[in-house]
C-alpha cells in the first residue's frame, strides 16, 4: 500500500450534522484501533466499559512499516471508529480528543463548564507526565536510560505527586479530583498509574505512587466502579497489560558496565 494510500481523511460522505448525530447518538458502537497494549487506549477502555457501550477493539503488531497498512490520518494510532445506527462510521484521532470526547459522552467532565475546563487541566498534566516520561526515559538512548530513570523517579514524580495531592486534598480529600462523584482524570490518574506499573523497574514507580494515600483514594473510588471493575477483571484487559509489559521490557536500562575490580571477580 502506498504512503497516499495509508492516510485516511476525517471527511467520510457524510455531512457534519449527520455526523454531529452519530457522535451523540446513544445508539452508536465504537471500534478502537490500536496496538495489543493498555498504555495510551487505556483510559478510553476503561471510559466505554463506565458507559456500558458496545465496542470491539481492532488489535495490530507493530512492525517498522504499519503505517502502510493502516490508513489513519496522522499516521499514529489509536484511533476511535464511530459507527452510527445506520452503519456510517466516521474516525477520530488523537487519544486526547478521544479521551475528551468519550468523557462528555458518558458526562464524565463535571456539571458545569467551570468544572469542565478544570477537569480537562487536571487530565492535561496527568496525561502530560506518560509523554514526558515516554520522551525522555522509555525511549530514551539506551545509554541514558538509567541516568533518566533516576531522575524521573527522584524528582519528576515526587514533584507529580506533591502537586496532585494539594488539589486531592483541596477538593476535600475525597478521591476526585472535582466534586464527588467520577471523572475523566480520576480515570486518566489510575491508567497512567498502571502504565508506570508495567515497565521496566515499575515496583519502584509503584511504590512512590502507592505512599500516596490520596492517589490511592482515587484508583480505589475508580476501581469501585462496577462497569469498570468487570471489565478490569476480563481477560481482554490482562491480555493488554501483559502486552504493555513485554512491549516496554525492550526498554529496561542495561545494567552498569563492570569495574575492574568487578571483572576480576567474574573471571575467577
Amino acid at each position: 500500500m502506498s504512503d497516499s494510500q495509508a492516510r485516511r481523511l476525517y471527511l467520510n460522505g457524510a455531512s457534519a450534522e449527520e455526523n454531529s448525530k452519530a457522535l451523540t447518538s446513544p445508539e452508536t458502537t465504537f471500534r478502537i484501533v490500536y496496538w495489543d497494549i493498555s498504555c495510551i487506549a487505556a483510559t478510553a477502555r476503561d471510559m466505554l466499559a463506565y458507559g456500558k457501550a458496545t465496542w470491539t477493539d481492532e488489535n495490530h503488531i507493530q512492525t517498522n512499516d504499519w503505517y502502510g497498512k493502516i490508513a489513519t490520518p496522522y499516521k499514529v494510532l489509536p484511533l476511535l471508529n464511530v459507527i452510527s445506527p445506520d452503519g456510517k462510521e466516521l474516525v477520530l484521532s488523537e487519544s486526547i480528543v478521544i479521551d475528551q470526547y468519550l468523557a462528555k459522552k458518558f458526562n464524565l467532565l463535571g456539571n458545569n463548564d467551570y468544572e469542565e475546563w478544570t477537569i480537562k487541566a487536571h487530565y492535561s498534566n496527568i496525561h502530560y507526565l506518560r509523554e514526558r516520561s515516554l520522551m525522555k526515559m522509555t525511549w530514551t538512548w539506551a545509554d541514558k536510560r538509567a541516568e533518566a530513570l533516576e531522575l524521573f523517579l527522584e524528582k519528576t514524580l515526587p514533584d507529580f505527586i506533591e502537586n496532585h495531592e494539594f488539589h486531592l486534598r483541596g477538593n476535600g480529600s475525597n478521591g476526585h479530583y472535582v466534586g464527588d462523584r467520577l471523572s475523566l482524570a480520576d480515570i486518566h490518574l489510575v491508567n497512567v498509574m498502571d502504565h508506570f506499573s508495567q515497565l521496566p523497574n515499575g515496583e519502584r514507580f509503584t511504590a512512590q505512587l502507592e505512599k500516596s494515600e490520596l492517589l490511592t483514594k482515587v484508583r480505589q473510588n475508580v476501581e469501585s466502579n462496577p462497569q469498570i471493575a468487570a471489565w478490569r477483571k476480563s481477560e481482554e484487559w490482562e491480555r493488554f497489560r501483559k502486552g504493555s509489559v513485554e512491549t516496554y521490557a525492550i526498554t529496561r536500562p542495561p545494567p552498569p558496565p563492570f569495574t575492574d575490580d568487578e571483572s576480576h571477580v567474574k573471571k575467577h
